[in-house]
């Protein structure tokens, strides 16, 4: 599976404060899972085709176990590992991808999860290049507080990395920092085996 990690860790500071503040832009605005079950929603970007200049942002829903953490974890990492890595082809997942990224373009390029409910929703997110973002957002589905452990250029305002990002190291980042961990590592796809 691919992965944005080199392309936004390797971009000058300014520009990938504005990638960034694109991701997240898009992340609110994506659409909201109604299933009833708690998620994680990994993030993808589809450079486009040739000739075409646009980009494509779409997530990959994937569902989770409701159980103790450790065993969260344990059982969204195992669902990862026997789909080859790719949140895409976890048994359960949202499938709605196909739909814009049939060949698996898409690099791949955070994680984040919702929580609350249509008065206030807290979404907390990790990125490939580590940066942890905290957003409330109100009945209205707009940020009425954002944090972030980089700085973020969110429609041409600057908005500079926060002292405190709440929850690091509490459990829904937890969860979400082992998943982009065993992500944002790019595997080489397995040689093929000699014939016989």
């Amino acid at each position: 599976m691919l992965t944005l990690t080199r392309t936004l860790t390797g971009m000058p500071e300014d520009r990938a404060a504005r990638l960034r503040g694109l991701l997240l832009r898009q992340l609110v605005r994506l659409r909201q899972t109604t299933a009833v079950e708690p998620t994680v929603r990994h993030l993808f970007l589809v450079p486009p085709g040739p000739g075409g200049t646009r980009y494509t942002l779409y997530e990959v829903a994937q569902p989770l176990v409701d159980a103790p953490l450790h065993q969260v974890q344990g059982t969204a990492l195992s669902e990862l590992l026997a789909a080859e890595g790719d949140p895409r082809l976890v048994p359960g997942a949202d499938q709605l991808w196909r739909d814009v990224d049939a060949q698996r373009r898409g690099r791949y390029v955070g994680t984040g999860a919702r929580f609350g409910g249509a008065e206030q929703a807290t979404l907390v997110a990790r990125l490939v290049d580590h940066t942890a973002v905290v957003i409330v957002v109100d009945a209205d589905h707009q940020p009425v507080d954002l944090r972030s452990t980089k700085d973020l250029v969110l429609a041409d305002r600057f908005l500079p990395a926060a002292a405190t990002v709440p929850g690091l190291g509490e459990p829904p980042f937890l969860l979400i920092d082992s998943l982009v961990a065993y992500l944002r590592v790019t595997r080489p796809a397995p040689a093929p085996e000699p014939p016989g």
